[in-house]
């Protein structure tokens, strides 16, 4: 219902807009692309948060970002080789990335290691990627002269779907009625509002910055775990979302250094 009321919120702004560029066929292909990855990401993050730690999660959600969109945005947006700081850069997130699948699979994280938790990382492993090919595919729809209103209002049509197939459809006209309020934060807060800043970003600089800013995320995921008791503080997830972090900050200092 979330995403129902963001397609809707989004197709109403992008209709009140003037001269906006009609989307062509060429576009088509992308927007599809967009759409099939956009609800891998989501629902992966979905659930790989049901059986693994959310801090380290988030991590492997942003981890592989740098690593993928450097190679990813080459390939797609043909811009040659990436710079060797870029590369780098990549490789030693990836790297740390390795070391919280050590953390969870050694017992080391702040939630205990189950049966399905190795299919959680996987599944969060397999968002990351598509999080990174998403921020490519927006920003080639960017390059094409659409706004960012037009590529939000088209972008969930795969996620709601697939959704919609998943759910227990029986119940949805009981769970609106009770639970509006909740469905109409959690759209707003979570979605909407993060949505058009994040857009706006990758509309004014390249995927890689984006996805190196979003890297600081791991570690305020690990700070809002201190509301959970379920969840026990673990030291050595710490040391890696403030590695992953730092890495991150150095990089986006050395693009804004580079493009001074």
């Amino acid at each position: 219902m979330s995403f129902a009321l963001v397609c809707l919120t989004f197709n109403l702004l992008a209709r009140r807009e003037s001269g906006r560029p009609r989307i062509t066929k060429s576009s088509l292909i992308a927007f599809a692309s967009l759409n099939v990855v956009t609800a891998i990401s989501w629902i992966g993050l979905f659930i790989g948060l049901k059986y693994a730690e959310p801090a380290i999660i988030v991590t492997f959600m942003v981890a592989l970002g740098p690593s993928a969109t450097v190679w990813l945005n080459a390939l797609i947006r043909k811009q040659g080789l990436p710079p060797k700081s870029d590369i780098a850069v990549s490789a030693l997130v990836a790297l740390i990335g390795g070391y919280m699948i050590w953390i969870s699979a050694s017992g080391n994280a702040g939630v205990e290691w189950g049966p399905r938790s190795s299919f959680g990382i996987f599944v969060a492993i397999v968002a990351g990627l598509s999080l990174a090919l998403t921020n490519v595919l927006m920003k080639l729809l960017f390059d094409r002269g659409l706004s960012g209103r037009q590529v939000l209002a088209h972008r969930f049509y795969g996620t709601i779907f697939l959704l919609l197939l998943l759910v227990d459809r029986s119940s949805i006209v009981l769970e609106i009625s009770q639970r509006w309020c909740v469905i109409a934060i959690v759209a707003l807060s979570t979605i909407i509002v993060p949505l058009l800043l994040i857009q706006e970003g990758i509309r004014r600089v390249e995927p890689m910055t984006v996805n190196l800013v979003l890297s600081a995320a791991p570690i305020i995921s690990f700070l809002f775990q201190y509301c959970d008791a379920r969840i026990v503080p673990s030291s050595y997830t710490f040391i890696g979302n403030v590695l992953i972090t730092a890495v991150a900050l150095c990089a986006i200092y050395a693009q804004y250094r580079r493009s001074r």
